[in-house]
């Protein structure tokens, strides 16, 4: 080999021993700031796992307080349907049966007068 050769050769090994020392050198700088990343998200992270559990326990609660109030809701739905359903019945009964009279009533006091026509027109047509 020649010196040209050999000098050649040595500053190619010199480059890539440069290239491999920088490459290293950039990788402990980025696992550093890596390392302090994940040291301030690990704060962060507690914090909203926590906030996430306050969030599940205010929704389970709101959704208890809301199954109650549909339980109420429907009671006193059922509640007022009967009240309804009885009214109904009691004000059914109180007008139908002396309608049902009066109509009684007058059907008769109509064949009374029909029957009292026709009795005075066969007067009238026998005179």
């Amino acid at each position: 080999m020649t010196d040209a050769g050999a000098i050649a050769l040595a500053l190619v090994l010199l480059i890539n021993t440069g290239f491999i020392v920088g490459l290293a050198f950039l990788l402990f700088v980025l696992h550093k700031k890596l390392d302090e990343l994940a040291g301030r998200m690990d704060p962060l992270i507690a914090r909203g796992t926590e906030i996430l559990g306050r969030v599940e326990q205010l929704a389970g609660e709101g959704q208890e307080k809301a199954q109650r109030v549909l339980e109420q809701t429907e009671t006193l739905v059922e509640r007022v349907s009967e009240k309804v359903d009885t009214t109904t019945a009691i004000a059914e009964q109180t007008i139908s049966e002396p309608l049902i009279g009066a109509a009684s009533v007058m059907a008769g006091i109509s064949r009374g007068l029909k029957t009292l026509r026709e009795q005075s027109e066969e007067k009238g047509d026998s005179n």
